[in-house]
């Protein structure tokens, strides 16, 4: 019988990966003795939650894509049309997108099972989102998941020199949302 971990292992875990997180957005080629020394903990540390790069990397992409599928239950069992529900998922990906390592943002593409199934969980809520709106009326017929994703993904990471970025990305929703609003 295996025991839950450690509190103080689960928060080096994710102090190591909020670490790596932000030293990879500075240097996709960062060291992991570089993203150790960011945690504040030793290399060998490191290695004992992570055995090397590739595993790391994909434990930052499911750790994003778990985020996104939470944002998407969450408003998914909240929001009212489709509309809203699509609003608050859009508002939620600026929220939350200095937290995101997802392939959409220049991460390699993960191969882990978990990664996998938690993306297909994504896929087909956001279609479940547009066919709310579909059938009450509030989103246009032709509006695809893919569409959400997809702009969801262009406006989650704040732009390089844009000041200020939750208002340009919250200009951006209410344009996007004027379009996919059905007339």
């Amino acid at each position: 019988m295996s025991r839950a971990p450690r509190r103080d292992a689960v928060a080096n875990r994710e102090k190591l990966l909020l670490a790596a997180l932000g030293t990879l957005r500075r240097d996709g080629t960062a060291p992991m003795s570089v993203i150790a020394g960011e945690a504040g903990v030793g290399v060998g540390t490191l290695y004992r939650h992570f055995r090397d790069r590739e595993a790391l990397l994909d434990a930052l992409q499911v750790r994003s894509i778990a985020m996104v599928a939470r944002l998407l239950d969450d408003v998914m069992s909240r929001a009212g049309s489709g509309v809203e529900a699509l609003e608050e998922f859009l508002t939620g990906t600026v929220r939350h997108g200095s937290e995101l390592f997802l392939p959409h943002h220049g991460a390699p593409r993960s191969q882990n099972p978990e990664y996998a199934d938690l993306n297909r969980q994504v896929w087909q809520r956001a279609g479940q989102m547009v066919e709310r709106g579909r059938d009450d009326g509030t989103l246009r017929v032709d509006l695809t998941a893919r569409d959400v994703i997809m702009f969801g993904s262009l406006i989650a990471v704040p732009m390089p020199a844009v000041d200020d970025w939750p208002a340009v990305a919250g200009r951006q929703i209410e344009l996007f949302l004027d379009a996919a609003r059905r007339r």
